[in-house]
């Protein structure tokens, strides 16, 4: 599934925090790590030649340290095989870059989720490398001092599915990494409640507001509830043919987002899987109202494979 776990770090404890996570990725599924750092310029003011301040030794500096500290990171992880390096540029075009090498790499970022005007939703770096990105990423939402320690356990992963071909092209990734790793996959659904079944198909359960009468609702709603269970079995049976043992499925009723962020607080050390387009400006919301809430606020690892 994949050829290569590509690691930015930038020298903090918190891009720090998905190492366990590579780990074990590498070490269940034999893949190799690259652990990378993205040096900025130096500013052309910072040189002073008249005490042999020249820019070229500050960069070879600067190139050192960076290698010092990848190695010391190396030295403390297992892996597979685990390889470095650092390069001065522009940091999001530079990791897309680096992971435009291996069209079939992993790459792994963590992030802060915040709430409010100010939360600068993961930071911008990871926020704009998981929109350009053709990989798929793992991120982290890793934790700051005073803060809850990380849970870097994984028993379980959540597949979010909605019936959409795309939605399954995270089904490949899911069962890779279940059969590897030896994790239980839970199938969820998002299933429409009777508001928003009324508001989506335009039928009211009042028959005074619409002529129609009530038990027609029910029986438009009962026929798209068991439509949605027959799917979500037979996806379910999909992934025991592809060697997933432990597998099962939640039906859910509510908004995809909430139901996504419910099951991941509800259930203890999971990682959630789900798809989702890459796409700017205005159009992006699919992005923007369910994977971006999801990395926020459920906690956990989200594993986001960008659809074609």
């Amino acid at each position: 599934m994949y050829d290569r776990i590509l690691v930015p770090l930038d020298g903090s404890p918190l891009a720090e925090q998905v190492l366990p996570y590579v780990s074990r990725i590498s070490l269940g599924m034999g893949v190799p790590v690259h652990l990378m750092q993205v040096l900025h310029p130096v500013n052309e003011q910072m040189a002073d030649p008249a005490h042999g301040l020249f820019r070229s030794s500050i960069d070879a500096g600067m190139h050192d340290q960076a290698i010092d500290y990848l190695d010391s990171v190396k030295r403390n992880m297992t892996g597979k095989e685990i390889t470095c390096h650092a390069v001065e540029g522009n940091v999001v075009s530079s990791i897309i870059e680096e992971s435009d090498k291996t069209p079939r790499a992993l790459v792994v970022m963590s992030t802060h989720g915040r709430s409010g005007v100010t939360r600068m939703l993961m930071g911008s770096i990871t926020d704009n490398i998981l929109h350009h990105i053709k990989n798929p990423m793992l991120i982290v939402c890793g934790h700051r001092e005073g803060e809850p320690e990380l849970d870097t356990n994984l028993e379980t992963i959540l597949v979010p599915l909605d019936g959409s071909p795309l939605a399954e092209q995270v089904l490949p990734h899911v069962a890779a990494l279940a059969n590897a790793l030896e994790l239980k996959v839970t199938l969820l659904r998002a299933v429409a409640t009777h508001d928003q079944f009324s508001a989506a198909t335009g039928v009211g359960r009042i028959d005074g507001a619409s002529g129609i009468h009530f038990q027609n609702f029910e029986a438009m709603a009962q026929t798209a509830g068991n439509q949605a269970l027959d799917y979500i079995e037979a996806q379910e049976a999909a992934l025991r043919r592809q060697g997933v043992v432990d597998v099962d499925h939640r039906m859910i009723p509510g908004g995809a987002a909430h139901v996504i962020v419910d099951a991941a607080l509800e259930t203890p050390d999971n990682l959630v899987a789900m798809t989702t387009h890459g796409r700017s400006g205005p159009a992006r919301w699919t992005l923007g109202s369910v994977t971006d809430r999801v990395v926020r606020r459920s906690g956990d690892p989200v594993l986001v494979v960008r659809t074609a």
